[in-house]
């Protein structure tokens, strides 16, 4: 069952229905079928299956898994992929029903399909496991030429003052991304404020904050942020508007002093473009353009 509903969403449901739902629903019945693929696998593990598979989920959703992924992706001919987002470790909490399913596998042996070989379903989950549905890694709006990237990222041999100095050096318009700042702050917004449930019926503010307090703690959170916005850059003879990056630190190389990793969020493209040159300009701008610039400033 986890089997089937793991394929129809990640090739049919995420694109048809999307929303949060379909978005975490593979994980859900992956933290399902993971612990009993390895109990399949390797007996002996019958007991501690659940505990590796959670040790692997936080792993494989964290950034250290990155470079994993990327010297898989070289040598095999199925790619891999995933989204580091952690709101998906949510399902760790769900690592009991693996658990009580294991542990009373006789329960469950009355209710097998006993004419089915074990390999039979052994190579479909793995393969079905690894060759999850392919990543659409932008979004774009013909109306506005908005172009928002996903997972988008890449390292680069220079620190974020080093960066920041070439950028301004260029005389290049160069801001905090206060739109991308204050979407991300949106938690420690709504930490603040309080809810009247009295108002719901007596009118007025129903949730309530202090002004002077929220600022305070937005112009707390644009000062130490890391997400800036280039207002415009001409390369070649091509304008990019608005691209919206992160500089995070390197984790996973040798001097992380040295480099950053980028994280681009947005640019701003042609506007009315047809889904196949979408697909052309972003290889291009992408590829080509955005991160070779960010390489040689």
């Amino acid at each position: 069952m986890c089997l089937i509903i793991l394929f129809l969403n990640d090739h049919i449901f995420k694109f048809q229905y999307t929303s949060w739902f379909t978005g975490k629903l593979s994980d859900i019945v992956g933290i399902i079928l993971f612990p009993m693929l390895l109990t399949y696998l390797f007996p002996k593990l019958k007991h501690n299956s659940v505990f590796i598979a959670g040790l692997f989920l936080i792993f494989w959703k964290s950034s250290f898994s990155e470079n994993f992924i990327k010297l898989y992706n070289i040598v095999s001919p199925i790619s891999i992929h995933r989204v580091v987002d952690y709101s998906d470790l949510l399902v760790l909490s769900l690592l009991p029903i693996p658990y009580l399913l294991i542990k009373n596998i006789r329960i469950l042996e009355q209710f097998s399909l006993k004419k089915i070989n074990a390999f039979a379903v052994l190579l479909p989950t793995i393969l079905v496991l690894m060759s999850t549905s392919q990543m659409r890694t932008y979004t774009y709006s013909p109306e506005t030429g908005a172009l928002t990237f996903r997972d988008v990222q890449f390292e680069i041999k220079k620190t974020k003052e080093e960066l920041l100095k070439e950028i301004q050096d260029q005389n290049l318009i160069l801001v905090k991304d206060t739109a991308f700042i204050l979407e991300s702050a949106r938690y420690e917004v709504s930490r603040m404020g309080k809810l009247d449930q009295t108002a719901l019926e007596k009118g007025g503010d129903i949730f309530k904050i202090d002004n002077a307090d929220l600022k305070d703690v937005l112009l707390k959170e644009i000062e130490r942020s890391s997400d800036y916005k280039i207002q415009e850059i001409k390369i070649g003879d091509r304008t990019i508007k608005n691209l919206s990056f992160s500089i995070k630190p390197a984790l996973m190389k040798m001097s992380p002093k040295k480099f950053s990793q980028i994280v681009v969020h947005s640019a701003e493209i042609d506007k009315n473009l047809d889904n196949d040159k979408v697909g052309e300009r972003l290889k291009e701008i992408y590829q080509s353009i955005i991160t070779s610039k960010f390489k040689h400033f």
